[in-house]
């Protein structure tokens, strides 16, 4: 009889240590959204709303004298958009590169547009 018991208890040590050791294992987790939508606060957010103010103010100055120059800043604004719906960057590192360029075009944009409005204000 004490020989059963200690089969028994040696079986329930051998269970329970199987279920502690199976947690200790390295899990990879997949995660279904991408680098940028799980890097702190929504960026891609921040730079839709900047694009949406991008937009009216290119609407506004369509009907400016130098069509033409506004035109091609709406051509880069338009690529701008198109390259943020299709980034699928999945690391860290390549939103951040992406961020960097990104930035850089918006910058170069918004001030491409600030440019204009003020020289045809003064126009007027």
């Amino acid at each position: 009889m004490s020989k059963q018991i200690n089969l028994k208890s040696l079986a329930a040590v051998a269970v329970i240590a199987v279920i502690i050791l199976s947690g200790c294992g390295i899990t990879v987790r997949h995660h279904s959204e991408p680098m940028y939508q799980r890097s702190g606060p929504d960026h891609r957010r921040a730079y839709e709303l900047r694009m949406e103010r991008n937009e009216r103010k290119i609407a506004r100055l369509k009907n400016s004298q130098q069509r033409d120059v506004i035109y091609v800043i709406e051509l880069k604004h338009n690529d701008m958009k198109q390259k943020l719906n299709s980034f699928k960057g999945s690391t860290k590192k390549e939103w951040k590169s992406f961020k960097r360029e990104f930035n850089h075009d918006m910058k170069g944009v918004e001030k491409s547009l600030d440019k204009f409005s003020k020289h045809n204000k003064n126009r007027k």
